[in-house]
């Protein structure tokens, strides 16, 4: 009796040591801080640029209010007719600092990497069904219309905590140093996936970051969807959105080291729920396009677009930006090759991306593209994010999923 008791004891435990780790992750300790600029001379002139630029990159050379002068202030850099570039001595990251004149007033970027020139993008993504369903997959593509497989189309990460289930993912490049993807976790949590990596097809430092949380219990702490990451030079700190139906719309939360969080703020509140919101620069401020999640999904579900100098200041437009239902995850791709956007979206009745063009991603319509135009070779690929990438941060993706 002692004995199956002991056993019984014994299997219990090995069952619960085998159990993941909890889906939620820590407590955020601190308020996040607002957005809203406080600056009214020119907010938009602090979020012009990247904390990554890439070498030919041409720098805004206007805001809607100011011209905008630009000079090296250090690092292996040079500026010819606006367009940046590396001096022969320049390291593959080379730090660099830049300060812009507008009006009477200055600001110093000191804190920017300038990188080899950008060959294309890297697309992260999953799937929903099949053997290796919500796990990362990657792809790649050098003129957004023609994409090719890495790994084959076939998973290179699953999670091993928390759900299990990673959604939605996508990639930010650190200030130290190499990315960090982040991920939905399933459907019904508080927390998102985080994972490191130094060459984009190896991931460590697996973490769970509590988003969808309040300490006036004003958040469901039900939803942290589709997280997304951009640097704040003003506030020093990286921004995650994220966006919670059950909360009414997209929130943002801070984060110096994707270790600790802020509590969320409301970022979009259209008095409607929304979801899937990804943001991209231009020379006229920040556009974001979003999905309606009202329902019934046949009348709504609809790409919305928000315009704003400012993240803290974006307005949702009441118009589509295309008729067509039932899409969501827009992914942002600008061209290398001629002047305009690429917008892809998540076909999600068809399980395939449906993509479109335009010369204008702050105001002009959208134009629909061909399936057949487009050379998409996935298998039922569901939400994804494009990163912009160079030649030799290809060439360690491929020195581990080598080309076929």
């Amino acid at each position: 009796m002692k004995r199956a008791a002991l056993l019984s004891l014994s299997c219990l435990c090995l069952l619960v040591s085998c159990a993941r780790s909890p889906a939620s992750g820590q407590e955020p300790t601190r308020e996040a801080v607002s957005l809203q600029s406080a600056y009214t001379d020119d907010p938009y002139v602090r979020e012009c640029i990247d904390l990554f630029l890439f070498d030919g990159q041409s720098l805004p050379d206007a805001t809607p209010l100011h011209t905008l002068s630009w000079e090296v202030t250090s690092g292996q850099a040079e500026l010819h007719d606006n367009i940046i570039t590396k001096t022969a001595e320049a390291a593959e990251y080379e730090p660099i600092s830049l300060r812009v004149t507008y009006g009477e007033e200055q600001i110093e970027f000191s804190d920017l990497t300038l990188c080899d020139p950008q060959v294309g993008y890297v697309i992260v993504y999953f799937t929903s069904e099949g053997p290796d369903q919500e796990q990362l997959k990657l792809a790649y593509t050098y003129n957004c219309e023609y994409w090719f497989k890495i790994n084959m189309d076939r998973g290179i990460l699953k999670p091993s905590i928390g759900t299990g289930r990673l959604r939605d993912p996508s990639l930010v490049r650190r200030k130290e140093g190499g990315f960090t993807l982040l991920a939905t976790q399933g459907y019904d949590t508080d927390s998102i996936y985080a994972f490191d990596t130094m060459n984009l097809a190896e991931y460590t430092n697996e973490r769970v970051l509590k988003l969808n949380a309040s300490s006036d219990n004003s958040m469901s702490e039900t939803q942290a969807w589709a997280p997304e990451a951009i640097y704040n030079h003003e506030l020093g700190q990286y921004v995650i959105l994220f966006s919670s139906p059950n909360d009414g719309g997209s929130f943002y939360s801070l984060t110096e080291d994707f270790e600790k969080v802020s509590y969320p703020a409301p970022l979009l509140e259209p008095g409607y729920p929304t979801i899937d919101l990804t943001l991209t620069r231009t020379s006229n401020g920040w556009v974001g396009l979003l999905k309606d999640e009202r329902e019934p999904m046949e009348a709504y579900s609809r790409i919305l677009r928000a315009n704003g100098l400012c993240i803290g200041d974006l307005t949702v437009e009441a118009k589509p930006v295309f008729p067509r239902q039932q899409m969501e995850g827009p992914m942002i791709m600008k061209s290398l090759e001629k002047e305009g956007w690429y917008i892809f979206t998540d076909d999600y009745t068809r399980s395939s991306y449906k993509g479109f063009y335009t010369k204008d991603i702050t105001s002009g319509t959208l134009e629909e593209l061909d399936d057949t135009d487009l050379m998409i070779p996935l298998e039922q690929p569901s939400h994804g994010y494009a990163l912009p990438v160079t030649w030799k941060e290809l060439e360690r993706i491929w020195e581990v999923y080598p080309e076929p």
